[in-house]
């Protein structure tokens, strides 16, 4: 069997919202591939509720890349997905703008329908130096 290849949109309108969402996934997250994530799932006329960020997929796409550029060796650590009935999913996750950085604590939401990533919502918050925190629980 050939390797599952999470950018094929051949059959998007027969993929649930979790289908949809885990190709997303893996390929924005996991592999880093922001732009290519966004050109395969996100529908042209998405809307965008981060106030720094252009809405439609296109006006995203440029943000996205100026931000690969001056972060070339970030990562996105995912630690949990969360899924519901009415097609929103999110995405809990460490940002880490470099290697070893404390970085972000993030949070993504998105509403897919018919297939496509139409809408999307983030909350962000700076991980502080374990040393300054209140307890040790840690943000993730």
């Amino acid at each position: 069997m050939p390797a599952f290849d999470p950018l094929d949109t051949s059959d998007r309108d027969s993929l649930s919202v979790r289908e949809v969402a885990d190709r997303f996934i893996e390929v924005f997250y996991n592999q880093n591939r922001l732009s290519d994530a966004f050109r395969a799932w996100v529908h042209p006329d998405y809307i965008q509720h981060d106030p720094n960020s252009l809405t439609g997929r296109d006006g995203t796409i440029s943000v996205l890349d100026a931000h690969m550029a001056r972060h070339p060796e970030m990562q996105h650590h995912v630690k949990r997905v969360i899924y519901d009935d009415d097609g929103y999913v999110v995405v809990h996750f460490h940002f880490e703008p470099s290697p070893g950085a404390l970085g972000s604590a993030a949070i993504d939401i998105f509403r897919i329908e018919g297939g496509y990533l139409v809408e999307h919502w983030d909350v962000i918050q700076p991980v502080p130096d374990p040393a300054t925190t209140k307890n040790h629980n840690g943000m993730f």
